[in-house]
Protein backbone atom coordinates (compact mmCIF):
# COMPACT_ATOMS: atom_id res chain seq x y z
CA UNK A 1 0.00 0.00 0.00
CA UNK A 2 2.71 2.00 0.77
CA UNK A 3 4.12 1.11 -2.84
CA UNK A 4 0.84 3.13 -4.42
CA UNK A 5 1.26 6.10 -2.40
CA UNK A 6 4.57 6.99 -3.92
CA UNK A 7 3.52 6.18 -7.44
CA UNK A 8 0.27 8.85 -7.01
CA UNK A 9 2.42 11.17 -5.52
CA UNK A 10 5.24 11.04 -8.75
CA UNK A 11 2.59 11.26 -10.96
CA UNK A 12 1.19 14.00 -9.43
CA UNK A 13 4.43 15.77 -9.37
CA UNK A 14 4.98 15.20 -13.44
CA UNK A 15 1.47 16.29 -13.80
CA UNK A 16 2.89 19.30 -12.27
CA UNK A 17 5.56 19.85 -14.22
CA UNK A 18 4.16 19.04 -17.77
CA UNK A 19 2.08 22.02 -19.09
CA UNK A 20 0.65 19.80 -22.11
CA UNK A 21 1.84 16.35 -23.52
CA UNK A 22 3.61 18.33 -26.41
CA UNK A 23 5.21 21.51 -24.10
CA UNK A 24 8.03 22.44 -22.02
CA UNK A 25 9.38 25.04 -20.50
CA UNK A 26 12.07 26.65 -21.21
CA UNK A 27 15.38 27.35 -19.02
CA UNK A 28 13.96 30.59 -17.14
CA UNK A 29 10.75 29.14 -16.26
CA UNK A 30 8.53 31.56 -18.28
CA UNK A 31 5.20 31.09 -19.74
CA UNK A 32 5.45 28.68 -22.44
CA UNK A 33 2.98 29.87 -24.75
CA UNK A 34 5.26 33.01 -25.02
CA UNK A 35 8.51 31.96 -25.00
CA UNK A 36 10.43 32.71 -27.99
CA UNK A 37 7.40 34.66 -29.60
CA UNK A 38 7.11 38.09 -30.16
CA UNK A 39 4.19 40.71 -30.65
CA UNK A 40 3.10 41.26 -34.08
CA UNK A 41 3.34 44.86 -34.04
CA UNK A 42 7.04 44.82 -32.55
CA UNK A 43 9.69 46.90 -34.61
CA UNK A 44 12.93 45.64 -34.70
CA UNK A 45 15.57 48.42 -35.57
CA UNK A 46 19.43 47.37 -36.36
CA UNK A 47 21.76 48.63 -34.16
CA UNK A 48 24.75 49.66 -36.37
CA UNK A 49 28.39 49.76 -34.84
CA UNK A 50 31.64 51.67 -35.52
CA UNK A 51 34.99 50.93 -35.25
CA UNK A 52 36.98 53.66 -33.52
CA UNK A 53 40.46 53.89 -32.32
CA UNK A 54 41.39 55.59 -29.00
CA UNK A 55 44.49 58.36 -29.38
CA UNK A 56 47.61 57.75 -28.53
CA UNK A 57 50.63 56.15 -29.58
CA UNK A 58 50.82 52.09 -30.25
CA UNK A 59 52.68 51.65 -26.72
CA UNK A 60 50.04 53.28 -25.08
CA UNK A 61 46.79 51.69 -26.66
CA UNK A 62 48.60 48.54 -25.54
CA UNK A 63 46.09 46.53 -23.23
CA UNK A 64 42.59 47.06 -21.91
CA UNK A 65 41.22 50.89 -21.41
CA UNK A 66 37.82 51.91 -19.87
CA UNK A 67 36.16 55.25 -20.25
CA UNK A 68 33.44 56.61 -18.58
CA UNK A 69 31.27 58.97 -20.49
CA UNK A 70 28.04 60.17 -19.00
CA UNK A 71 26.42 56.94 -17.72
CA UNK A 72 28.21 54.88 -20.35
CA UNK A 73 31.28 52.56 -20.11
CA UNK A 74 33.60 52.08 -23.16
CA UNK A 75 35.94 49.23 -23.04
CA UNK A 76 39.12 49.32 -25.48
CA UNK A 77 41.14 46.26 -26.33
CA UNK A 78 44.59 47.08 -27.82
CA UNK A 79 43.08 51.21 -28.38
CA UNK A 80 39.95 49.51 -30.74
CA UNK A 81 36.05 49.37 -29.42
CA UNK A 82 33.38 48.70 -31.71
CA UNK A 83 30.46 51.17 -30.52
CA UNK A 84 27.29 53.13 -31.69
CA UNK A 85 27.82 55.61 -34.14
CA UNK A 86 26.21 58.11 -31.61
CA UNK A 87 28.49 57.71 -29.03
CA UNK A 88 31.19 57.40 -31.58
CA UNK A 89 30.60 60.67 -32.75
CA UNK A 90 30.63 62.03 -28.85
CA UNK A 91 33.96 60.32 -28.58
CA UNK A 92 34.98 61.89 -30.97
CA UNK A 93 33.95 65.56 -30.43
CA UNK A 94 35.21 65.07 -26.90
CA UNK A 95 38.76 64.20 -28.50
CA UNK A 96 39.15 60.78 -27.26
CA UNK A 97 39.29 59.19 -30.38
CA UNK A 98 41.37 59.35 -33.91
Amino acid sequence: MTKKKEDQSSEEQSEAVKVSGDTVLNENKSDPDTAGTSEPNEVKTAISLKSIVLKGTLSQKTGPHTLFIGSRIVNFKDGEAEVQEDLAEELENGGYIE
